[in-house]
């Protein structure tokens, strides 16, 4: 059994690098489809990090999260509500009213023009900037489970939300709560049960269960539309453990993903509206070959943004807490 500054200690720097995985996912997954691919190794690359990457984002979400278990009074409730709000409401709408004169600008370029007079449906999670859907979504998925979750139904709550999550990954639901909630709990469990998860790793049998189940669901999903919920949970899960992999094993490039974990709010917050004006440059004006605009995009996104948000706005404290909710 570990003391518990030795799993602090390991908790943080697990949880750090598969955000980290995940903010490249998730950049990359952007530049790809703000290129349009139409190729169909790019849609297969599209299809894998799309089935899993922002399942992965809402159960390390929860697994931090998993103090929400303990408490009992409502005070502790109120400041829970307050501090989600602020980490991500007050980006998801500053984020999106920088982002309309942005849209409106690139109007000439794009497929469906912006429209201001829809700009009103921002409190209901339509933003300018689609990326911030996970913001909003996360802030109702927290307050839910805040709500619904106490230690005792841990167990009936993962399974009754999971049934819910498939229902809504083959119904396919505009709706996005029932389809992350379930993730966010999972987190929440695995954290729970965090000695567990991951001495399951070490079982071979299992491990190539999931990575087959991994496998032959993106397949069918890339063919059919089918098995979304089956990929995000076996994707997430296959994360997780090589991350895992990679602290145990002392792999010296893991320090670049965990510093790309540790800005990964930074870089999602800044990448889209990066990506969006280097496609613009480099694609609509210099109309340069679409593979080195993709390569070009997701540098940018992840480069740029981290620079930028590291050394020039986190220097301001009004830049931390409109843009990155840290109050």
């Amino acid at each position: 059994m570990e003391n518990s500054t030795q799993q602090n200690k390991k908790y943080y720097n697990e949880i750090t690098i598969a955000k980290g995985i995940g903010i490249l996912l998730v950049v990359l997954g952007h530049a790809l489809k703000q290129t349009g691919v139409s190729n169909v190794p790019g849609n297969a690359l599209i299809s894998i990090i799309y089935s899993f990457h922002m399942p992965l984002f809402f159960v390390l979400s929860g697994f931090v999260s998993v103090k929400i278990l303990q408490y009992s009074k409502m005070t502790e409730y109120i400041n829970y509500i307050k501090s989600r709000a602020a980490r991500l409401l007050i980006p998801y709408f500053v984020m999106g009213i920088l982002y309309m004169p942005l849209k409106y600008f690139m109007n000439k370029f794009a497929i469906n023009p912006y429209d201001f007079s829809q700009s009103w449906k921002l409190i209901l999670g339509d933003n300018p900037n689609t990326t911030m859907w996970f913001l909003y979504t996360l802030f109702w998925v927290s307050v839910i489970a805040l709500i619904l979750l106490r230690r005792s139904v841990l167990l009936p709550m993962l399974i009754i939300s999971a049934i819910l999550s498939c229902i809504a990954f083959i119904l396919n639901w505009n709706f996005r709560v029932p389809k992350y909630l379930f993730f966010f709990i999972l987190g929440i469990y695995i954290r729970d049960h965090y000695e567990k998860f991951t001495e399951i790793r070490k079982n071979k049998l299992i491990f190539i269960l999931v990575a087959i189940a991994f496998i032959i669901c993106n397949i069918v999903n890339y063919q059919m539309g089918r098995g979304e919920f089956i990929t995000s949970v076996s994707g997430t899960i296959l994360c997780m453990w090589f991350s895992l992999w990679l602290v145990e094993k002392n792999v010296k490039s893991y320090g670049v993903l965990k510093s790309l974990g540790d800005a990964s709010m930074d870089i999602y917050i800044l990448s889209d509206p990066v990506q969006t004006v280097s496609r613009l440059a480099l694609w609509n004006i210099l109309h340069m070959p679409n593979i080195l605009v993709i390569m070009l995009c997701f540098v940018s996104g992840t480069g740029i943004s981290f620079i930028v948000a590291k050394y020039i706005l986190r220097r301001f404290k009004v830049f931390r807490i409109l843009l990155f909710g840290e109050c």
